[in-house]
């Protein structure tokens, strides 16, 4: 019998699905896909086999050459399973592997008490708490890059548009804090996220569980995990956390991207309120005279994809009967990775710009001169001396408009200059620009706090990591 005969009998089924089959099923092999998939899946086989030791399910001394073979394996990069045939996929590649090293009556227990159900249900998890982390790392630098521009640019006196049209005076600094919080509500979103990732699915085996004896507590701590299954088909159907972290990468994203046409559109030349350095502006290849903020089409587009996955995997979720499917389990969350890690580079990217770009202040100040942006401050001037606001608001805008066509004095008669700067300060309520300050400083109080959530979720990560590590010496050592 040939090896790609061999590899491929199931005890049912003889023959091997069609070449052309495995390669639209399995698509084409991806070496560092496969290699970090593999990563996940040993990691979770020293668990099972460290579980299954101490429960005598299977032999001890078995299980800890089962875990030394998967360690072999481990430290040649898997190579030995990426250079095989894969007919059945990646997984039953590997467990092939496993057993020519060290014999089908070893190898034969690797999958005890197990299926690729929920065995792909945890490595999913795992693979959204690495990732969902490395997000969170690139959301604190955005942050960072953010309120420290903010701080530095504070009183940087601007114009907000509405409807694209000058409205009210602002500072730089302050739209950068708002941006800042914005931001941190999604990364805060991330974190909770990860935090209700409780259970492991493992154990919970093809869809109903199993009758061995197994110690599900065990391996979900040694996992990382608080807890086992609690009701095996809701841990094999389901996918939801991954479509929560995906929903809130995809807000992250978008928000990014109204920041980058914000940046887009006041540094054009018509209104230059922002500017770029050399290192973040291209050239043209025929107008020789262009500084073209192309990145800021990057942030503008790149997040596309990740909305695209987002409706995608809850497409390919829609209407599945709630029970083990290729449709949820493979085809729904195979854009997930890739949309995370796209997450990051636009988090990263926009910590690039947001560091370079400095505001033109005597143009943006100049601008908002111009824009008649104090008129509210000047109707709620009137207002405070009795005037109803509607009435105020005809009065100041009729001024406006004489001042625009006839060249009238600006402001009205009877009400003080007002410049920019001093009617943002007084826009002190309602969390206006007067309260920069204080906003800037709990904002960074925020970014303190997401750090430190930060760092206890990867310190968990490492501990879960040893644990893991000690007792699969433990076995190894009997």
């Amino acid at each position: 019998m040939s090896a790609l005969k061999a590899a491929a009998d199931t005890g049912r089924i003889k023959g091997a699905l069609s070449r052309k089959a495995q390669r639209l099923y399995y698509g084409p092999p991806e070496d560092a896909a496969d290699r970090e998939a593999l990563r996940l899946i040993s990691r979770v086989d020293r668990a099972h086999l460290v579980m299954l030791a101490e429960q005598r399910i299977i032999p001890w001394d078995k299980a800890a050459l089962l875990l030394r073979t998967v360690a072999d394996v481990e430290a040649c990069d898997f190579a030995t399973v990426l250079s095989r045939p894969r007919p059945r996929g990646l997984y039953l590649a590997y467990e092939q592997a496993v057993s020519e090293l060290c014999g089908p009556d070893v190898g034969g227990l690797l999958h005890t008490g197990r299926s690729r159900n929920d065995l792909n249900a945890t490595t999913t998890l795992l693979t959204l708490r690495r990732l969902g982390t490395d997000v969170l790392a690139d959301g604190c630098r955005l942050l960072t890059a953010l309120l420290s521009s903010a701080e530095e640019h504070l009183d940087a006196v601007m114009a907000i548009h509405t409807h694209y049209q000058p409205a009210m005076p602002i500072t730089y600094g302050y739209y950068l804090t708002g941006l800042a919080l914005a931001l941190h509500r999604d990364l805060d979103r991330i974190v909770h996220g990860l935090r209700s990732i409780r259970r492991c699915p493992l154990g919970a085996h093809a869809v109903a569980g199993t009758d061995l004896a197994l110690d599900t507590a065990r391996t979900a701590s040694l996992l990382g995990f608080e807890a086992g299954p609690l009701h095996a088909v809701d841990a094999i159907a389901s996918r939801d956390s991954a479509l929560d972290l995906l929903g809130i990468a995809a807000n992250l994203v978008v928000t990014v991207s109204r920041l980058a046409t914000d940046l887009q559109l006041w540094s054009t030349a018509e209104l230059g309120y922002v500017e770029f350095p050399d290192w973040l502006v291209g050239s043209s290849s025929a107008m020789p005279q262009k500084r073209n903020a192309f990145l800021l089409e990057y942030l503008k587009a790149r997040p596309s994809r990740v909305v695209g996955a987002l409706v995608g995997a809850v497409t390919a979720t829609k209407s599945v009967p709630f029970t083990n499917s290729i449709e949820v389990g493979t085809e729904a969350v195979a854009p997930v990775g890739p949309a995370l890690r796209t997450t990051q580079e636009v988090l990263a990217l926009a910590a690039l710009v947001v560091a370079g770009a400095q505001p033109r202040t005597e143009v943006a100040r100049a601008a908002a001169d111009r824009g008649f942006v104090d008129a509210t401050a000047l109707a709620n001037e009137l207002v405070r001396r009795g005037v109803p606001f509607r009435e105020a608001h005809e009065r100041i805008g009729s001024a406006v408009l004489h001042a625009v066509e006839d060249g009238g004095a600006w402001p009205p008669e009877g009400l003080e200059q007002l410049n920019p700067l001093t009617a943002a300060d007084r826009a002190r309520f309602g969390g206006g620009p007067g309260s920069r300050t204080e906003s800037l400083a709990a904002a960074w109080q925020l970014r303190h706090r997401l750090h430190g959530d930060m760092r206890q979720l990867r310190d968990a990560e490492r501990q879960s990591a040893d644990r893991l590590r000690r007792a699969s010496e433990d076995v190894c050592h009997g």
